[in-house]
């Protein structure tokens, strides 16, 4: 059935027609689009009417969804493990679901298909190996890029790498295999076009799916971010989203043939997440307290409050590993700096940062050179930046520097400052210093004293300065390629 939906030129006609001649196929699909779930206007009664209403592609991820479920039911795991697993997948894939319709970005039932499906490697791990499925019971309340370092040291792999391997095997469309396959890197410049978008619902899907698991202060930040990040919606309006995912979990779990437990209402999540929030309160509760004791120990417990506000205001502003400005606080700051130089008539450049051959870097070295790589590239930045320019990391191996009141010759001296002095670092490895290098792009915005459309000048300086960057890239690496001027 997925190969025949699957299939540009099939008709509705004969679609019905396959679905008929298998009555177990055809009483799975019309009780499940008379769901409420799916909320059909009126009962739908036959075969064809159902392939009309739902349309081809739903009708094709159906049939996939219907076709996983149903390989597990023989698989040596003990029905409560499954339940427990499939409840995780449900929430994933409600969040996809939730998110796509607020959003328009893709149709949401293959967004729904997607969150249901991307972490399915991870039981062909378990059973591969034959590891213990309590481990999913650790897993599921980590943090998706822990959860897959933790995924490689067991197994050598993870599961989103087996993902693409098996969809592939078993002749799942393009689409769902690659956005399976890139669900914990959507900005990756690797991502194919099409699937950037579901990608990004599937990672933002994977950290909503961790928050209902461990409901942790942490999961919620994470997720929150995740959601405004991706797709610039607001932390009210994500917890209104959030809110809507639970009741629809247990009634996608109807419509699917599944049992999961009662879902916690997001009032009940948030409780659980904000307990930590408030043992803090309380221990600055009594931090005051203390201070009032004597002048001496007030002293000394205000330096330790201000390092632990230091330490705070570090976590929610800066990169931890690096030392650069996050990517939310870059943001921030570079509407900041574009609104004046567009009300001014000023100069500002932006130069796109990425290091060459990095993933290398990591498969030959490991990721903890990896990781010190990175902390060398980003000094040999700071090194080489003023003091006034904004220097971030983006994400991965990609960082960011704008640069205040600087036209386009000037950004270009700045990036080969730059580009020079990561080039003459190193790093120590048991094999002897270690030097990388870094391509990169520039675009520079001249501002008029016009108003302007500060989200959209960001997203266009962003796209000038990445295709310079790839041609960097596509022209030997180490190198500063520049970009338009946009005025």
């Amino acid at each position: 059935m997925v190969r025949l939906a699957s299939d540009p030129d099939v008709t509705s006609e004969k679609l019905g027609a396959a679905i008929s001649s298998d009555p177990a196929f055809t009483a799975e699909l019309l009780r499940t689009v008379n769901s409420p779930f799916y909320g059909p206007k009126a009962p739908i009664t036959a075969a064809a009417r159902a392939v009309t209403v739902l349309g081809v592609r739903a009708l094709r991820n159906l049939a996939i969804c219907f076709a996983v479920r149903d390989s597990l039911r023989n698989s040596g795991f003990r029905a409560q493990d499954l339940e427990v697993f499939w409840e995780d997948c449900l929430r994933r894939g409600v969040a996809a679901r939730t998110l796509a319709r607020a959003t328009g970005v893709v149709a949401p039932e293959e967004a729904f298909t997607l969150g249901l499906l991307q972490d399915f490697g991870m039981l062909a791990m378990l059973r591969a190996s034959r590891k213990d499925f309590s481990q999913w019971g650790r897993w599921r309340e980590m943090l998706p890029a822990a959860r897959k370092e933790d995924e490689l040291s067991h197994f050598g792999v993870t599961h989103d790498a087996l993902a693409r391997m098996l969809g592939e095997r078993w002749g799942l469309p393009t689409l769902l295999v690659e956005s399976m396959a890139w669900h914990h890197a959507p900005s990756d410049p690797r991502v194919p076009a099409d699937a950037r978008d579901l990608a990004k619902l599937a990672f933002t899907a994977d950290l909503v799916g961790v928050l209902l698991s461990a409901r942790s202060a942490e999961a919620l930040a994470a997720a929150r971010a995740a959601i405004t990040e991706q797709f610039g919606i607001a932390d009210a309006d994500a917890d209104r989203l959030l809110a809507g995912i639970a009741p629809e979990v247990e009634a996608a779990a109807t419509a699917l043939g599944m049992r999961v437990s009662r879902q916690p209402s997001f009032a009940t999540v948030l409780a659980e997440a904000n307990r930590t929030l408030v043992q803090m309160n309380t221990s600055y509760e009594d931090l005051t307290r203390r201070l009032e004791a004597t002048l001496a120990e007030k002293e000394a417990l205000m330096a330790q409050l201000g390092e632990a506000n230091a330490a705070l205001a570090r976590l929610a502003y800066f990169d931890p590993l690096t030392g650069l400005c996050n990517r939310r606080h870059y943001d921030s700051l570079f509407r900041d700096v574009l609104s004046r130089a567009s009300a001014e008539g000023k100069a500002v450049s932006v130069v796109m940062v990425d290091l060459d051959w990095f993933k290398s870097v990591n498969d030959t070295y490991g990721h903890a050179t990896g990781d010190a790589v990175l902390r060398m590239a980003s000094q040999s930045l700071i090194g080489a930046c003023h003091d006034a320019d904004i220097k971030a990391r983006l994400g991965g191996e990609e960082l960011a520097v704008v640069l205040p009141n600087t036209d386009a010759a000037g950004a270009y001296a700045a990036a080969e400052r730059i580009r020079e002095a990561i080039a003459r670092g190193s790093v120590s490895t048991n094999s002897g210093p270690l030097r990388v290098t870094a391509s990169f792009g520039v675009s520079t915005f001249v501002g008029s004293g016009a108003k302007v459309d500060i989200e959209r000048l960001i997203t266009l300086l962003a796209e000038v300065a990445d295709k310079a960057l790839y041609e960097s890239k596509n022209s030997g690496r180490n190198r500063v390629t520049m970009g338009g001027v946009i005025r």
